[in-house]
């Protein structure tokens, strides 16, 4: 498959189960969180958004990163015996990756990428639409002379949040109070709150609730998450963590709104009162997204609960702060590597045993039997390695040992093999060694060592391609 699309489905599969640890953790820290001002749960969801997206994305350029690089890491050990070549240094070749390889046809990989495409379209398309919608309202609105109660209440929320002056329209197209803009906020009222015997808490509650939306520049923020969330709206995490910043957006929103009124009971009083009156006045499901009966009921409980500011709530808040951190770098050392599945005309190429010497001696030879469209085989090499200054691989003394040749891809004109790092016989362990071989004539092939994690000491590439001759079929 194309590098782009090999990309793409590596960063789909990955992101697969890193949201959903993501999620998990953030639900667990929001818990450690409860008794905390909703601003700092609204800080642990936006975190897991971005963890959701930097993780996987991470996870795809340090893969990519060790294909294209050609090094191998090695770490430093005793020099060669007198007999090797001068001035070099002996290396103990030690691979090991976090990564785990999974297989998958090119049908179905494409038959996955169409349809992460079209849900992509979708949302975005979908996106486009909530825009349109937004700046439809914005310019259906017009200005209306503000009754006295209302304009004193603008004026005295306006002059709590240190603000010169508020821009403030009417709109018949919603039911609730709205701020819309990014540069100059607009608050837009219904035609209703122009009208009199809308009760003066009622005013300030949602007035004051508005303006705390434009002091944290929410408009912008959910623009920027809607956004960022669009490479993951194929999960249903991501759309469950999108909601949770909505929630706990307006839960923040209320704590600082319901210190306009004498007490917050009063507060939750009003909002319960302008639900139902937007319920009952309601023309479309724009504004009840607002007031829907979870939302609502969460909103009140929130009002009316007396948030912990002891050392107790303050050791959670670290808490959180450390298990984000902590996952975050232990989600990003682990990851799934994609290995496609070859076709038998890929394959055949290769079959057969491939030999490599060094002065004469063969030290790594490979054996490839192609069998139901796999390839598959042992190895005999070397158990140990050394590197020369000029960065050529070569063998460590005469013990050779064999290897299961645990998987083998081919591309073009290149094949990777995962050979157990285990000799043949004994227990398996998660060491793989990986064996790059390309074509460069009918029965010959160069080959090199693929670095796969990441080590102590300085690496050291190998720089010189072992030469290897098919000697039979």
């Amino acid at each position: 498959m194309a590098e782009t699309s090999h990309l793409l489905a590596t960063f789909v599969l990955n992101a697969i189960w890193q949201i959903t640890a993501i999620t998990a953790l953030a639900l667990l820290c929001t818990k450690l969180l409860h008794r905390a001002p909703s601003r700092f749960s609204h800080g642990v969801w936006i975190a897991a958004l971005g963890a959701c997206l930097l993780i996987p994305t991470a996870t795809v350029l340090l893969q990519h990163r060790e294909t294209t690089d050609g090094a191998s890491e090695v770490t430093p050990t005793a020099q060669l015996d007198p007999g090797g070549e001068p001035n070099a240094r002996a290396i103990a070749a030690s691979l090991h990756s976090f990564s785990r390889a999974v297989s998958f046809s090119p049908g179905i990989l494409y038959a996955l990428l169409w349809v992460y495409g079209i849900v992509l379209l979708f949302h975005a398309a979908r996106l486009a639409w909530f825009g349109y919608r937004t700046r439809t309202v914005c310019q259906s609105a017009y200005p209306r002379r503000l009754p006295p109660a209302l304009a004193q209440i603008v004026e005295h929320c306006a002059r709590s949040f240190s603000f010169p002056c508020v821009s403030v329209l009417c709109t018949a197209e919603l039911s609730g109070p709205a701020t819309l803009g990014i540069g100059r906020p607009v608050l837009l009222l219904p035609e209703t709150f122009f009208l009199d015997g809308v009760p003066e808490d009622d005013l300030f509650s949602a007035i004051s609730h508005e303006l705390a939306h434009v002091v944290r520049r929410d408009f912008l923020f959910n623009l920027i998450y809607e956004i960022a969330s669009l490479p993951l709206c194929f999960h249903p995490c991501a759309a469950l963590i999108l909601s949770r910043i909505a929630q706990t957006r307006e839960l923040a929103c209320d704590e600082i709104a319901a210190q306009m009124l004498p007490t917050t009971r009063r507060y939750a009083t009003s909002l319960l009162h302008m639900a139902q009156s937007m319920f009952i006045r309601a023309r479309s499901n724009y504004a009840l997204e607002l007031f829907d009966t979870n939302t609502l009921e969460e909103r009140i409980m929130n009002i009316l609960k007396t948030n912990d500011t002891r050392k107790k709530t303050r050791a959670s808040r670290l808490i959180a702060v450390c298990l984000i951190g902590a996952a975050s770098i232990g989600l990003s050392a682990f990851s799934l590597r994609l290995s496609n599945a070859s076709h038998s005309e890929d394959l055949a190429p290769f079959a057969g045993t491939w030999e490599a010497k060094y002065k004469g001696t063969a030290f790594f030879t490979v054996h490839l039997t192609l069998a139901n469209g796999t390839l598959g085989g042992t190895s005999v090499l070397g158990e140990r390695w050394a590197i020369l200054e000029d960065g050529e691989l070569i063998p460590d003394g005469s013990e050779l040992s064999t290897h299961k040749i645990l998987e083998a891809t081919a591309t073009g004109k290149k094949l990777l093999l995962k050979i157990s790092g285990n000799k043949v016989g004994e227990d398996n362990s998660s060491e793989v060694v990986e064996v790059e071989l390309t074509l460069t004539g009918g029965d010959q092939a160069e080959g090199r060592v693929v670095p796969i994690g990441s080590h102590s000491g300085t690496p050291s590439p190998q720089k010189v391609a072992w030469l290897f001759h098919r000697i039979g079929q």
